[in-house]
C-alpha cells in the first residue's frame, strides 16, 4: 500500500512538470522577430504557369511559356497514341492544329518540370 502512494505522488509530479514545460513553450514564438528568425533559409520560387488556349471551331491548340521562369513539355495523345512529344524552352510559344494529326479523343498534357500545368482532352471530329 506505502508503494502505491508513492508511484500516484510520481505520476502527479511528473504530470505537473511536463504542463509546465508545454506552457513555456507556447508563449514563444509570439514576437514577430522571434518568428522571422524561424524562417526556412530559402523561399519558395512564386509558380508562373504556361498559358493554353484551344479554339474548338478551327481545332488549334497554342501553348506559351513565360520568358522569366521555365520552359516545358507539351504532349498530344490521339486515341491513347502519342503524336506529338516537344520539349520548348522559356519564352516560346507553340501552335498545334489538331485536325491535322486525324479524328478522334485527343489528351493534351502540359509540363513544367516534374509539374502538371494543364491538362485537357478535346474530342476532334
Amino acid at each position: 500500500m506505502k508503494n502505491s502512494k508513492v508511484f500516484i505522488g510520481g505520476v502527479l509530479l511528473l504530470t505537473s512538470i511536463t504542463t509546465n514545460s508545454f506552457a513555456e513553450y507556447n508563449t514563444q514564438g509570439t514576437n514577430t522577430m522571434e518568428n522571422f528568425t524561424q524562417r526556412p533559409h530559402k523561399c519558395p520560387k512564386p509558380v508562373v504557369e504556361a498559358k493554353v488556349s484551344y479554339n474548338p471551331a478551327s481545332t488549334v491548340l497554342n501553348v506559351s511559356f513565360p520568358g522569366n521562369w521555365q520552359g516545358g513539355k507539351v504532349e498530344i495523345y490521339r486515341n491513347g497514341t502519342r503524336v506529338v512529344g516537344v520539349k520548348a524552352q522559356a519564352g516560346a510559344s507553340l501552335c498545334y492544329t489538331l485536325r491535322n494529326y486525324g479524328k478522334g479523343e485527343f489528351t493534351i498534357i502540359v509540363s513544367q518540370g516534374n509539374m502538371v500545368v494543364y491538362r485537357g482532352s478535346y474530342n476532334v471530329k
